[in-house]
């Protein structure tokens, strides 16, 4: 068990690691001189883009606070009370020391999701309906879903941080639908709507109630944190045996 721990820690570090470094690369220090070196854009869209940067930052930090930080340091609470009894209860030592192992593994699963929501490649090269659309081929094969993703835009490509918003709250809302819903069919669908672009995921799954969020659900308040941080709003809708229906509507970039 000692040396599971010490591999196990081992990863997580790692991962917090490749972490920092893709928190680096999204800086984004070219941004900096937008407003006087690309020809032809305004100074207000340029400090808007600046903006949706600096909330996107913010984001992930709160992701990395109400996620990563309290799994890991749940796991350091439950290392401390099997120290304090190992001599006197070995049984109750032993499950705080399974409980400890349980919390650094999930922690290593959101360092890892962090790590792939984080610059993907696809959204950079290809643009945000490529990048959905690998991204739903993926859960297909790997968790056998149905999943089906329509969308009605009149745009190729949006403003960075927007494409990178909407991707992961599709990320996100499919990840929830794939572990928590017992679905076994999704819908997402992308649309303009006025001044807005409107994201909808739905599943057919057991449901929950939004107001008595189950613990460990980070996706959906980060579904919610993002969605405010861009000026927008996340509405999820759902009853226990009536699946689940996120919406979220973000403003455009003008």
């Amino acid at each position: 068990m000692k040396e599971l721990q010490r591999k196990t820690r081992r990863e997580l570090i790692e991962l917090i690691e490749r972490l920092q470094q893709r928190l680096e690369a999204t800086e984004r220090p070219e941004l900096a001189g937008s407003r006087s070196e690309r020809e032809g854009e305004s100074p207000p869209r340029a400090d808007r883009l600046a903006d949706l940067y600096e909330r996107e930052r913010q984001l992930i930090a709160y992701e990395i606070h109400d996620g990563l930080a309290q799994k890991a340091t749940a796991a350091l609470l439950q290392l401390q009370a099997y120290r304090g009894m190992q001599g006197r209860d070995p049984e109750e030592a032993q499950g705080a020391l399974d409980e400890a192992a349980t919390c650094l593994r999930q922690s290593i699963d959101e360092a890892r999701r962090l790590i792939r929501g984080l610059l993907p490649p696809d959204l950079d090269k290809g643009g945000l309906l490529p990048a959905i659309g690998r991204l739903v081929a993926e859960v297909r094969a790997r968790a056998g879903l149905d999943v089906e993703f329509s969308y009605s835009v009149p745009f190729d490509r949006l403003a960075s941080p927007l494409e990178h918003a909407v991707f992961r709250i599709v990320q996100e809302a499919l990840t929830n639908a794939e572990r928590h819903s017992g679905s076994d069919k999704v819908r997402i669908r992308l649309v303009r709507w006025g001044d807005l672009v409107r994201v909808e995921v739905e599943d057919q799954g057991i449901g929950f109630d939004p107001g008595k969020l189950p613990p460990g659900r980070f996706g959906v308040r980060g579904i919610q944190k993002r969605a405010e941080l861009l000026g927008g709003r996340a509405v999820i809708r759902s009853r226990a045996g009536e699946g689940t229906r996120v919406i979220v509507e973000l403003p455009l970039v003008a």
